[in-house]
C-alpha cells in the first residue's frame, strides 16, 4: 500500500517517434469526464472507456490517476497534435506487477501507435527495480490488443473471469 502520495515519482512524459504520453490537464480531465469533445481531441475520442476513467479519477480526487508515475496518460498524435487515446497504468504494482491499460480513437487503430505507445510504458514499468512483471487485461473479443501484448512478448495466464489476462515478466 502506498503510505504517502506525495513520494510517487511525478507523470513522466514520454515520447516515441509518432506520439506523446503525457499527463491530462484538468480542463482535459473535466471534458473526458463529460463525454465533450474539444478543439484537441481527435475524432472518436474520448470512448466510453475514456469518459468511465476520467469519472472515476475525479471520484478519487483526480491528483494518484493524472499526475503521478502510475497515471493514464492523454496519447497525442505528434502529427496532428490531437489526443487520439489514453496509455498507463491502473495503478502502483500489486504483487510487484503493474498492469498496462490504454485504448485509442476508432479511426487510430491498426496504426501501430497501440505497440508505440506500449513500448514505452514497459520502459518505464522495468525502470523501476520492483517491478517483476506487466500484466494486461483484454475483453475476450478484443483480437487487435490481444496480438498486440503477443508481439510485444506478453504470454496468457489463466484467470477466471470474462477477460484474458497476459503477464510480461521482467526481462533478464
Amino acid at each position: 500500500m502506498i503510505e504517502d502520495l506525495d513520494t510517487l515519482p511525478p507523470a513522466p512524459v514520454l515520447e516515441t517517434d509518432r506520439l506523446l504520453l503525457r499527463p491530462f490537464t484538468a480542463e482535459e480531465l473535466d471534458a473526458v469526464a463529460a463525454g465533450e469533445p474539444q478543439e484537441q481531441f481527435a475524432p472518436g475520442f474520448p470512448t466510453p472507456e475514456d469518459v468511465d476513467f476520467a469519472r472515476e479519477s475525479l471520484v478519487a480526487g483526480g491528483y494518484f490517476f493524472t499526475e503521478t508515475v502510475y497515471a493514464r496518460m492523454a496519447v497525442v498524435e505528434k502529427s496532428s497534435g490531437q489526443v487520439v487515446g489514453t496509455a498507463g497504468f491502473v495503478g502502483p504494482p500489486i504483487d510487484d506487477e503493474l498492469e498496462v491499460v490504454g485504448s485509442l480513437s476508432a479511426q487510430r487503430r491498426g496504426l501501430g501507435y497501440a505497440a508505440e505507445g506500449l513500448e514505452a510504458l514497459l520502459r518505464v514499468a522495468f525502470a523501476d527495480p520492483q517491478v517483476r512483471g506487466v500484466r494486461a487485461s483484454v475483453p475476450a473479443d478484443n483480437a487487435p490488443a490481444e496480438q498486440t501484448l503477443r508481439a510485444a512478448g506478453f504470454v496468457h495466464r489463466p484467470t477466471p473471469g470474462l477477460e484474458t489476462d497476459y503477464v510480461l515478466p521482467r526481462p533478464d
